[in-house]
């Protein structure tokens, strides 16, 4: 999503918002304790076990994100989701770092649902679209500056020193003229007293010590050891006559159920305690949740088959090539108008991508207790307030009375863990029978109920010059929102969802004009934000075609991008080490190829070549990914070990998501149900890296968590055509016969 449609939002429009999803559809955190060694040392395991409120017990509070004890334990809250992108690491290390903290006695503290950990850049509290870092990156040093203030404050005014004359380092406060030093917990309560300055000074960036260093994360000991705690695995400590529940959706959108045929003999079973109807599902809530997942499997379900049984995969598709062709469109973009002039040499393609599920490894689960005072939910969500707003509405209570607590860890998220959904069923259940409940999904009904990645259809023309090279283009496109199931304050009515347009308002690419058209398709398929947003599927249809544009006018696809770009220092930069990289020119030998793609997004420059090896013949072709070489530049570099697996682990997605399958629909509803019919990259069929992060000190501050996916879609179809001259304009591979090995 783009920061810039994020507008804090009143609590009436927002509940509006919220419910109208619902119908169709504070705490402190946990701690967790970082090493008591250097940093180069093993972590020890997180305590997920020790509430916020035991970690504030005789602890002097700072600010709102900082607290000290005279144990000289400094604990640091976490207001970002950790769903394996390492944002539990690179954040707290740059406030740690410009407090001046001793990174081994420093704690993480999960942040509450409340207005100071909201993201400063979307006033909203959530974790998503790479703004982590983007956003909190500079907060982070002023949290840090300001602590390091009053603690220098504090020494001053018992030492009788001004306070420019003292150090702040690990851990202790210092004055070198005199020899006296005094350790932050010594100095805690008195800090606290000291009014905050209004502009704290940063440190040079010099004298930091952690940002910019690989540092061991502090998830890495509980992930391997088995003790790292996700929403599945947590129950609260002190909570009576918790119950479990599994439930099944109809398997038709719109559908609901109309009567379980055995609810009794369901009921009458052990460990049962009541077989609840929601609005478009059945729930078995039971003591133990294996009692009720067979009593679900054993229900006798009758569901409606609703207003939308006929749906299937071909109508979807003559959909979108109906509104392909007569819209109406929304002009988005038009600097000049393209494919005009008398004579004009033209080139028009097009492009597709299917739907795609998240297919998160931790399936949706939630625990909620709810009482008269109100709702207190458990969860492991990318989106605190969307929850809040989302399980008020359902319930129809005020958004105060409802508290929401992260679980230390998420099992995935790529954006599904935004929505509310699976948090609202859990608080349905509890308000139904009256006991606190934790829901847990199936993978079956994880994947069909998901808020899919649209399919998105596109169709790019260009007007050429003598030589091939683009005058103007113009892209169409057509896809379902994506924005407005986690942002529905966002006005769609204008007919234009800018997440939808991401990569197509503006580019590095110098081409005099540009025309963007949009129709945002109305359908009943629920779709939502997916890693990549609307990047993905417009970067690979634009790659896609400047690489067709390449081989039309008879030229190297790397020159070509090149020349496109020679007016930008930087991205030239990034497209040059790319290539020298990968070997660009170098023959490879028959049935082998590589492609490139180049993107600007999420405020990060990046380039990638990927070299696969194709074999076989007819509808029996295989496809082995043999490296993947990417070039990032994202300004700067917080973390180099943990961009690096970003950028790695997000090439890998995006494999995935175009090599391994597609959820296709019949009957009303989604057909793919397991891994077994859609599945994900394995270990035997990943590819080598080489991956390279280079740095533009002064430019802005891009994330790497999302960005790696873009460019390796159009890689890969660019690799395939210089493999075995095959143009694939579509995904998955197994629409043309390919299989991945």
């Amino acid at each position: 999503m783009t920061t810039d449609s994020l507008a804090t939002p009143t609590r009436r429009r927002f509940l509006g918002g919220v419910g109208a999803i619902t119908a169709s559809a504070i705490a402190g955190g946990f701690s967790l304790s970082l090493a008591q060694a250097a940093p180069d040392s093993a972590p020890a395991a997180p305590n997920p076990a020790a509430a916020g409120s035991a970690a504030r017990a005789g602890a002097a509070v700072l600010t709102d994100w900082v607290r000290i004890t005279s144990d000289d334990r400094v604990t640091i809250v976490v207001s970002q989701a950790e769903m394996g992108q390492g944002i539990s690491t690179s954040l707290p290390a740059v406030l740690a770092d410009e407090l001046g903290a001793d990174w081994a006695r420093v704690q993480l503290e999960l942040a509450p649902t409340a207005l100071p950990y909201r993201n400063p850049r979307a006033h909203w509290q959530f974790t998503g679209n790479s703004e982590s870092t983007q956003a909190f990156f500079e907060l982070m040093r002023r949290v840090g500056a300001t602590a390091r203030a009053m603690l220098a404050g504090a020494a001053a005014q018992r030492w009788g020193v001004p306070a420019a004359e003292l150090g702040v380092a690990d851990g202790r406060v210092t004055h070198a003229a005199s020899g006296r030093s005094a350790s932050f917990g010594e100095l805690a309560v008195e800090a606290a007293t000291i009014a905050p300055p209004a502009q704290p000074v940063l440190r040079p960036d010099a004298e930091l010590k952690l940002v910019g260093r690989a540092l061991p994360r502090v998830d890495q000991w509980a992930k391997a050891s088995g003790t790292a705690q996700f929403g599945i695995d947590h129950v609260p400590a002190g909570l009576d006559g918790l119950a479990f529940a599994a439930l099944r959706s109809a398997p038709a959108y719109g559908g609901r159920p109309l009567q379980v045929r055995n609810r009794d003999a369901l009921k009458a079973r052990r460990g049962v305690i009541d077989v609840v109807l929601l609005p478009g599902a059945v729930a078995v809530v039971a003591e133990r949740y294996w009692q009720a997942r067979a009593a679900l499997l054993a229900a006798d379900i009758e569901f409606d088959a609703g207003p939308h049984a006929a749906l299937d995969t071909a109508a979807l598709e003559r959909l979108y090539a109906e509104k392909l062709a007569q819209g109406p469109f929304k002009t988005t973009r038009d600097d000049a108008a393209p494919l005009a002039g008398a004579g004009a040499r033209t080139v028009t393609q097009r492009y597709a991508l299917g739907f795609q599920a998240h297919a998160t490894l931790e399936p949706m689960n939630a625990l909620a207790h709810v009482t008269p005072e109100g709702c207190a939910i458990w969860a492991p969500t990318q989106g605190q307030e969307l929850t809040k707003f989302g399980v008020a509405a359902a319930l129809k209570i005020a958004p105060e009375r409802v508290s929401v607590e992260r679980s230390p860890y998420l099992g995935g998220g790529f954006g599904r863990r935004l929505l509310p959904d699976f948090a609202i069923d859990a608080a349905l259940l509890s308000q139904a029978v009256g006991r606190p409940v934790k829901l847990i999904w199936s993978r079956e009904e994880d994947m069909r109920r998901d808020w899919f990645r649209p399919a998105v259809l596109a169709e790019l023309g260009a007007t050429l010059d003598a030589q091939g090279r683009p005058l103007a283009l113009h892209h169409k496109l057509v896809s379902p929102t994506i924005l407005k199931p986690v942002f529905p304050p966002v006005d769609l009515g204008t007919g234009v969802d800018p997440s939808c347009l991401e990569g197509t308002r503006s580019s590095r690419y110098r081409i005099p004009g540009w025309r963007t058209d949009f129709h945002l398709l109305d359908i009943p398929v629920p779709t939502s934000v997916y890693r990549t947003t609307g990047y993905g599927p417009n970067i690979f249809a634009l790659e896609s075609f400047v690489d067709e544009l390449a081989h039309a006018a008879h030229a190297d696809p790397y020159r070509f991008r090149r020349e496109l770009l020679g007016h930008d220092a930087r991205a030239l930069r990034v497209l040059d080490a790319v290539a020298e990289r990968a070997g660009w020119g170098r023959p490879l030998g028959k049935g082998r190829g590589r492609g490139i793609a180049f993107t600007d997004a999420f405020d990060t420059v990046l380039a990638q070549v990927v070299e696969v090896r194709v074999g076989g013949s007819g509808r029996q072709r295989t496809v082995k990914v043999e490296r993947i070489v990417t070039v990032a530049d994202p300004g700067r570099v917080i973390d180099p070990r943990i961009s690096e697996a970003g950028l790695e682990g997000g090439a890998i997605f995006g494999l995935s998501s175009v090599t391994q399958g597609e959820i296709t629909f019949a009957a009303g509803g989604p057909v793919q149900s397991n891994f077994h019919e859609y599945g994900m990259v394995r270990l035997a069929q990943a590819p080598r890296f080489d991956t390279l992060l280079l740095q533009s000190p002064g430019e802005a501050l891009g994330g790497v968590g999302e960005v790696g996916p873009v460019a390796t879609v159009p890689a890969l179809a660019n690799a395939i055509f210089a493999a075995c001259g095959e143009r694939l304009r579509s995904f998955p591979l197994a629409r043309h016969g390919f299989t991945l090995v």
